[in-house]
């Protein structure tokens, strides 16, 4: 599917009232047309553009992309970041950032992190969360 298909797909929900129920049933209907991780950025792309939607908790979305955990998503989310923080996006980077054991990949992380807060198009949710987010991962080192 080429990219400008799924972000069709996915504008076409921005405006309903049950955006998780009406993404889990795209992404259902991705996985039977084996989409994979081109969809990955026309995702991040989309949250990047409607940061208040209520994506989940992580959400189809986010579950989608984590399937190309160490394949390519964690340098897609780098990308996305330096764009357009948001507070879900900062969100994903923090599971990355969880889920990462080896010290250099994860300082690198901390640091994208960290340059997030400077990005000129970071809202105050988004740099709140940051915030924490920083705050606690240098205490749990």
């Amino acid at each position: 599917m080429k990219p400008g298909e799924i972000t069709d797909q996915l504008e076409h929900l921005a405006s309903t009232e049950d955006f998780g129920s009406r993404s889990a049933d795209l992404v259902e209907r991705w996985e039977s047309a084996n989409v994979g991780f081109e969809a990955v950025e026309p995702i991040l792309r989309f949250m990047e553009e409607h940061p208040s939607i209520e994506f989940g908790t992580p959400g189809a979305l986010v579950h989608f992309i984590e399937r190309f955990y160490k394949g390519g998503y964690e340098e897609k989310l780098l990308e996305s970041i330096s764009r357009r923080p948001t507070r879900h996006t900062v969100w994903m980077l923090n599971r990355v950032i969880n889920g990462t054991t080896d010290p250099a990949t994860r300082q690198r992380l901390l640091t994208a992190m960290a340059h997030a807060k400077s990005n000129a198009l970071v809202d105050g949710e988004a740099l709140n969360q940051i915030n924490r987010y920083l705050a606690r991962l240098r205490m749990s080192r």
